[in-house]
């Protein structure tokens, strides 16, 4: 399935997998810390728009970010990539979830970092 759409007078298209057995053939995409930022900003506002009637977006949610990526970056992001990435970052807060609810371990919200004596550290690490 194609899609097609049109944004600041240029018309995109972006070729959607329709089937499951079909596998995307490009290189590595590498995620910046500003894109993985901007795509979260984007499907938080997807969200609002009631583009996530359940536990996923819709798939032109994930167009939408590519495109912005792509216009933004320089870069040739795909749909896949977003949902990739989107996949990745909720593994990542899993952990993260996991590990603050662990007793001794802590958040700091300013550094963004995961809090941990020394001694439970290696506690846990010996285990």
């Amino acid at each position: 399935m194609i899609l097609f759409f049109y944004k600041f007078g240029t018309f995109f298209s972006i070729k959607m997998s329709t089937s499951k057995n079909e596998k995307y053939k490009g290189k590595h995409f590498t995620w910046s810390k500003l894109m993985s930022h901007m795509l979260l900003e984007i499907l938080v506002e997807e969200a609002f728009k009631g583009n996530k009637p359940s536990s996923t977006f819709k798939a032109e949610s994930f167009v939408k970010v590519a495109i912005e990526i792509s216009q933004k970056f320089n870069v040739q992001c795909e749909p896949k990539h977003v949902d990739n990435h989107l996949k990745t970052v909720k593994k990542k807060k899993g952990i993260i979830t996991k590990l603050k609810n662990k007793s001794g371990f802590g958040w700091d919200g300013c550094l963004k970092m995961i809090t941990v004596s020394k001694d439970i550290y290696d506690e846990e690490v010996n285990v």
